[in-house]
């Protein structure tokens, strides 16, 4: 069997792809439209835009093409994702690399093929927008820019899904979405050189209500957990979700006595609550918090890092 060709950086453009392919699922249209501006514009009986994973070209939009995935190694968009560039093929049968691929020998017997790696947030290539035809061609400086143009459209799609990203039972900003949004606070406190803080919470179960938790139970737990961050925090705090049982905040122009005040009216309001359900059901927290030096500025993912190692040296709840 012919090796599959990998980039250098193989091994974390897929972790960067993990990130993303699960918030397209529901998205299609947002490429779908891209693929037939393509279609129209290049003229040509096949276009893609997919997702290459560690054995398959998945396909998210495409126009003239029965497929919902293809194997790696045979996958001609495979080639795009090794460089930041056009990738071209002007007749496959004059290629050895591609003369005898099934794609190109079979159906759907593609001569031409054109495609530009779609990038994530991150800067990895996770996919590749296509195009194909079943007769020798080419493309035009005019074509090949106005080419990369829908890549970027692509990209700029992605790019939103990411950005805006929110969990779904919270609603709560999650992973890239929370850290797109506290890395242009950060930015804004090393402007002013204003401070901020993170905080970091870890909700669990008292040692006595350690029973089986059935899924509807503990998501009760974590709407209403996410309800009370919304109620304290101010509307200039970015507050997301992190875990299954963490969630985050970031106070900006803020310094840790702010959080404990904040910390302390949460606390009321969740006694408030537990006072009014069973054992099992009761909510229950600890937190921890990292300061942010605007002369000395760190990421917002490290930021976050040091707040969860601070939370690591608590005592374990009781």
């Amino acid at each position: 069997m012919k090796q599959t060709v990998k980039p250098y950086d193989d091994e974390d453009r897929l972790l960067a792809l993990e990130k993303v392919i699960h918030l397209s699922s529901d998205s299609e249209e947002r490429f779908n439209r891209v693929t037939r501006i393509a279609q129209r514009m290049f003229n040509v009986p096949m276009v893609d835009f997919s997702f290459i994973s560690a054995d398959q070209q998945l396909l998210k939009s495409s126009y003239g093409l029965d497929l919902e995935s293809i194997p790696r190694d045979i996958s001609l968009a495979n080639y795009a994702i090794l460089k930041n560039e056009l990738f071209l093929i002007p007749d496959t049968l004059k290629d050895s690399r591609f003369a005898g691929n099934p794609l190109v020998v079979d159906r759907p017997k593609i001569r031409f093929f054109a495609a530009y790696p779609v990038h994530s947030r991150s800067g990895h290539r996770v996919g590749v927008l296509s195009i194909a035809d079943r007769q020798p061609g080419s493309l035009s400086a005019h074509d090949q820019s106005a080419f990369r143009d829908l890549a970027d459209m692509v990209e700029n799609e992605l790019s939103y899904l990411e950005v805006t990203s929110r969990d779904r039972l919270t609603r709560l900003s999650i992973n890239d979405g929370f850290h797109s949004l506290a890395e242009q606070g950060l930015n804004v406190c090393v402007r002013q050189d204003a401070p901020a803080v993170a905080i970091v919470f870890d909700l669990h179960q008292p040692q006595d209500a350690l029973i089986a938790e059935s899924k509807i139970k503990k998501d009760i737990r974590l709407k209403m957990f996410a309800e009370q961050l919304k109620q304290f925090f101010r509307r200039s705090d970015i507050v997301g979700r992190l875990g299954s049982d963490e969630f985050t905040a970031l106070l900006l122009n803020a310094r840790s006595q702010h959080v404990d005040e904040i910390v302390r009216k949460l606390q009321a309001s969740i006694d408030e609550y537990n006072a009014e359900v069973d054992n099992p059901n009761i909510i229950a927290f600890k937190h921890a918090v990292a300061e942010f030096d605007p002369q000395n500025p760190v990421s917002s993912s490290t930021l976050v890092k040091m707040a969860n190692y601070n939370l690591q040296q608590l005592p374990k709840a009781m």
